[in-house]
């Protein structure tokens, strides 16, 4: 009896276990190439072949959706328009982000059957003109995905990017997000970066330093620099000390007034 309800609770334990661990779910890598390859060397006024593919690293490589955003840097590359190729089904159009960098969205929707993208398939290509007189121009994946056939999940993805250098020497430009003005630092390509003082803002604590706009990834000191790139501040502190500014002041007026009406009230006894 004993046997047996260990069985049942074995049986019971891999019917839970997550579909994660199925060897036939797909696992996918978008792979960006710059002229070719992962990086590549060119001069100011050059025009670069920027090219996506989609690597099924595991299981079936049968796609239904999937999409990429290529991220750069507008003050280092110039999109050239007319020079897009996609595969047949592939949609192309181009996004301003907030941070002001660019993106090309490269997007593929099958309503019917699955596309059979075997190996490594490429979705599509463009060029860019090389604006830079030095250092080196990232190109990068965002919000990349491959979904699942009813669309409601996604499955895992990973991203290989591509680089265009000019010259070793990287700009790190810093935003202090209302901090004192840091003037950019350059650093050799592969290198980590000596973060400078940490900036003075009158009322918030300095938080560390982060590679994204929206403060999600913190960049370690020891991190080395690959790229031409942004560092945004991040502070605490001012939410608190906005609360209790505005919540202070309230809760005095509302004391003094219950303390009037009590007075006013024991004087008219």
């Amino acid at each position: 009896m004993k046997t047996l309800r260990c069985v049942m609770l074995l049986l019971a334990a891999l019917l839970l276990l997550p579909a994660a661990v199925s060897a036939d779910e797909p696992e996918y890598t978008f792979v960006l190439t710059a002229n070719g390859a992962d990086s590549c060397r060119a001069a100011a006024g050059d025009i670069v072949t920027v090219t996506l593919a989609v690597r099924c690293d595991s299981g079936t490589d049968a796609v239904y959706a999937a999409q990429d955003e290529i991220v750069f840097d507008p003050a280092f590359f110039a999109f050239e328009p007319d020079s897009v190729l996609t595969r047949s089904g592939v949609k192309i159009s181009t996004l301003h982000l907030r941070d002001g960098r660019q993106a090309v969205y490269m997007s593929f929707i099958s309503y019917g059957s699955a596309a059979d993208w075997a190996g490594e398939t490429v979705l599509g290509s463009f060029r860019l003109r090389v604006l830079a007189e030095d250092g080196t121009g990232a190109l990068c994946s965002s919000n990349y995905l491959v979904s699942s056939q009813d669309g409601m999940t996604h499955f895992p993805a990973g991203a290989e990017d591509a680089a265009v250098v000019v010259s070793e020497l990287c700009r790190v430009t810093f935003q202090t997000n209302g901090g004192g003005d840091i003037p950019p630092r350059m650093v050799y390509r592969g290198n980590a970066l000596t973060l400078p003082e940490m900036p003075a803002r009158a009322g918030y604590t300095f938080a560390g330093w982060y590679s994204d706009i929206d403060l999600t990834m913190p960049w370690l000191e020891t991190t080395p620099v690959t790229a031409d790139m942004t560092l945004y501040a991040a502070w605490t502190g001012a939410e608190t000390a906005s609360a209790q500014g505005t919540w202070l002041p309230a809760a005095a007026i509302l004391l003094l007034a219950a303390a009037l009406a009590w007075y006013n009230r024991r004087k008219h006894e």
